[in-house]
């Protein structure tokens, strides 16, 4: 009879066990978000982009953007060389974090192989006939450099010749966040260029639509101006005698 009653107990408790394991609900396997490649890793920088560049330094003597404005596909900069000397010859025209709003300072560009810009000489102090003898060398700027260097360019040569107005200048970068970014010119053959100063006209764009451009940085929550605290007045009231006024 005990043993009966061993086996209708061992038989219950098998019973519960296979039933509690079958009610256990199936694991789940959560798979892992798939994060797309860039589709390009060649950035470059929209008109409006183009338009937020501002610093060039600010130094007395030396050249700077008089005027920028932007036209269809891209932005026209208006560049002032004081003189042909060699303290006035050259220009970086940047988004910056030494100074001006640094509007793409800070953005993520750890994606990206190259930086490029479309540029095109269209005239220097009104002037572009094919025989005009003065040349410029311009670069897609970008900072840091990753070797050390504060920013790095390569060098793209223009001239009024024909079929050398217009290129692509494109710079090897290895740069994760933007210290600096925009675009340089110097004279090529500052001997030809006039001694009491120049303007020279550049219009750059984006390169190809395939390539990127930066994302905006995102939005920063605007501070409230603090409350200020109501003032007390100092004033303390005073009653004649017998006054049953209660302050």
């Amino acid at each position: 009879m005990n043993r009966d009653l061993l086996c209708v107990f061992v038989l219950t408790a098998l019973l519960l066990v296979a039933g509690c394991s079958q009610s256990e609900p199936p694991e789940v396997e959560v798979a892992e978000p798939v994060v797309a490649p860039p589709t390009s890793t060649t950035l470059t920088l929209s008109a409006e982009q183009l338009m937020s560049l501002d610093w060039d330094g600010r130094r007395l003597g030396r050249p700077a953007v008089i005027d920028q404005r932007a036209v269809e596909g891209g932005v026209e900069f208006d560049i002032h060389f004081p003189s042909n000397l060699r303290a006035a010859r050259s220009i970086d025209y940047t988004s910056s974090g030494s100074g001006g709003r640094g509007a793409l300072v800070g953005l993520n560009v750890g994606s990206y192989e190259t930086f490029a810009l479309k540029i095109t000489l269209l005239s220097v102090t009104g002037l572009s006939k094919p025989d005009l003898p003065q040349e410029v060398v311009v670069g897609a700027l970008i900072g840091p450099a990753g070797d050390g260097r504060l920013s790095v360019y390569e060098p793209l040569s223009l001239g009024f010749a024909s079929g050398r107005t217009t290129g692509v200048a494109t710079t090897a970068m290895a740069t994760q966040r933007i210290r600096l970014i925009g675009i340089h010119a110097h004279m090529a053959n500052p001997e030809v260029w006039d001694a009491e100063g120049s303007v020279l006209r550049l219009r750059v764009e984006p390169v190809a639509a395939d390539a990127g451009t930066l994302a905006p940085p995102p939005p920063t929550e605007e501070r409230k101006p603090r409350r200020q605290k109501a003032k007390t007045s100092d004033y303390t009231p005073t009653f004649g005698p017998g006054s049953t006024k209660a302050w």
